[in-house]
């Protein structure tokens, strides 16, 4: 006999009566999310279309957490601030096909989507996330303490970060782009900025498609008793940035760059004309790279 499940309300409904509530969040296109004992909540005013609450429920009820997709074009979540995860430690987080679009903030060097402390944080984006501004569409900063093991200090740690497209739209990019006038000499102009304040170790970061800004992934020059090492880092699709597709340190010939070591990158990279593939400066990684003159001759 087979038997069908319906998903109503954050329950599975079997066909024979029995219901299970959902083991995690579940945020809704609409901007109201459900959690697993029935109860929906619907925030007012929120500046994220209900992203933040959400995150800031599940966090504090210590749930997983599922924000619902359908398509790009029919399901977006418009934020006007930032998106910030807290310091998480042992979580499941998940984005359905749906548009995060960052634009309309009070400050406009604001990044997107940030992300402080992690250890065991597994996070899968399948939505694309779409900045106007003139910041980092995505920030990866360690700042606060982590909430079981904070005797290790802030950190990210043994945690893996997917996403499918990032597109930084305030630069001339292809169909999309703006003229935002932003010098292409500013790399805080970027899709993914991962800044190494306190330690980021043994991660894995994994982007399909990061399009436009100034830099697709920028990897500061970690601060003293710090580093960036050991993780794993992939860029199948880096296109369209106007300095470089790929900086590792962001100060030339400081003797902190040795602590971006160990890493292993394997990316793509296709820049705008005049542009570079990679800026490296970083110690012992391994690279697998390709850097693609597709719009035109680039600079090494």
């Amino acid at each position: 006999m087979k038997t069908s499940l319906v998903l109503l309300l954050g329950c599975l409904i079997g066909a024979n009566g029995f219901s299970s509530a959902l083991p995690y969040l579940l945020l809704r296109p609409d901007g109201t999310f459900i959690l697993p004992n029935g109860e929906i909540s619907s925030p007012t005013q929120s500046r994220t279309h209900g992203l933040q609450e959400a995150i800031d429920r599940a966090v504090e009820e210590h749930l997983d957490l599922y924000v619902m997709g359908g398509d790009y074009k029919n399901c977006v979540y418009p934020c006007s601030s930032s998106v910030v995860f807290p310091p998480m430690q042992g979580k499941s987080i998940r984005f359905g096909a749906a548009t995060l679009d960052f634009n309309g903030f009070e400050n406009r060097k604001d990044p997107g989507l940030v992300f402080d402390s992690c250890m065991n944080v597994f996070f899968d984006c399948d939505a694309q996330i779409v900045y106007h501004l003139d910041g980092a569409a995505v920030r990866f900063n360690p700042k606060n303490l982590l909430p079981v093991d904070d005797f290790v200090g802030p950190t990210m740690v043994a945690s893996t970060f997917h996403f499918a497209a990032i597109a930084h739209v305030n630069t001339p990019v292809s169909f999309v782009g703006n003229q935002g006038g932003l010098p292409t000499d500013d790399v805080s102009v970027c899709c993914v900025e991962i800044g190494p304040n306190h330690s980021i170790t043994r991660c894995e970061f994994k982007f399909i498609e990061l399009l436009g800004g100034n830099v697709g992934i920028r990897v500061d020059t970690p601060a003293e008793n710090s580093g960036f090492a050991f993780n794993r880092l992939t860029g199948h699709f880096v296109h369209e940035q106007m300095k470089c597709g790929v900086m590792e340190g962001t100060i030339g010939g400081s003797p902190l760059n040795s602590s971006l070591r160990g890493n292993r990158w394997d990316v793509h990279c296709a820049p705008s004309p005049g542009a570079s593939g990679m800026i490296i400066r970083g110690n012992h990684s391994s690279w697998s790279a390709d850097v693609i003159a597709e719009k035109g001759p680039l600079e090494f």
